[in-house]
């Protein structure tokens, strides 16, 4: 063999380190948002969501999806120790639906991308995802 198909050729070790690594990034990927529970749609069309029952607003960076919100789909965000944001999940380029991946939401229609609290990073989309009022008490979080 030449240098240069010695340098290039796959070994059975380096295939193994390879599969080992893309099965550790497979169960160490970061968190997704979980269903919110212990959420109530308000008659003022307001959501009110009981912190005690979504543990994963703990943590700063803590993530809930709420689904079916007068036909759309929300997220609440801690943003810091006392503040929480919560933003419209339809992309703001021509409203495709966002995912989560890691620690962003992305369109599933053009691959905008916007961080968890709705800051536009990647384009088409130029602008942030839609913030809806938050207010927060050491309890519960309302929306809207």
């Amino acid at each position: 063999m030449s240098n240069i198909e010695e340098s290039t050729a796959i070994t059975r070790r380096g295939a193994l380190c390879a599969l080992s690594l893309v099965t550790v990034g497979i169960f160490l990927s970061p968190e997704t948002a979980t269903a919110a529970t212990g959420v109530k749609i308000l008659p003022s069309g307001k959501v009110r969501v009981t912190l005690k029952s979504n543990p994963a607003l703990k943590k700063v960076g803590g993530v809930v999806r709420i689904d079916d919100v007068d036909g759309r789909s929300i997220a609440l965000v801690r943003t810091s120790a006392k503040a929480y944001a919560a933003v419209n999940l339809l992309c703001t380029h021509q409203g495709g639906e966002l995912v989560q991946t890691g620690n962003q939401w992305q369109c599933q229609t053009h691959q905008a991308t916007f961080t968890l609290a709705g800051k536009n990073l990647v384009g088409p989309a130029s602008k942030a995802l839609k913030q809806l009022p938050v207010k927060a008490t050491a309890s519960m979080v309302t929306i809207g």
